[in-house]
């Protein structure tokens, strides 16, 4: 026995239902990957941004610390962030790790022999003038 030509019609628009709606699950799917991503990377970001920052103040106290100690006085700091690199003029400074940028000034002198952003920094009292390495 053949099937009718309704029936025939009636299973073909039962085939592009189903592609259809099948195309508008991947479209929905490709939404939600799309705005998954973009919101994980903002995360990361503001992440990196503070993990930078609580690095700037670490740098800031164990600065201050070795600045009061005097002479010999070490201290090492380690970013947890995007490594970080230290200018210097005088007794005022610059810390800049990512996007993460931030200036301020100390008691003492400082010197910097680092000239690559660095993850590890060490900080040394040398006769009242702090050298960063």
């Amino acid at each position: 026995m053949r099937p009718s030509a309704s029936q025939f019609l009636f299973r073909a628009q039962l085939s592009i239902e189903a592609l259809l709606m099948f195309a508008l699950f991947l479209s929905l799917a490709a939404i939600a990957y799309a705005a998954t991503s973009k919101t994980a990377a903002a995360a990361q970001e503001k992440i990196s941004f503070e993990l930078s920052r609580s690095a700037f103040f670490e740098f800031s106290a164990k600065l201050r610390s070795v600045c009061i100690m005097g002479e010999g006085n070490i201290r090492t700091i380690e970013t947890k962030g995007p490594p970080a690199i230290v200018e210097a003029h005088g007794k005022s400074f610059s810390f800049s790790a990512g996007k993460f940028s931030q200036s301020a000034n100390s008691s003492c002198e400082i010197t910097v022999q680092a000239t690559k952003p660095s993850a590890f920094l060490v900080l040394e009292n040398k006769g009242g003038i702090i050298t960063v390495s």
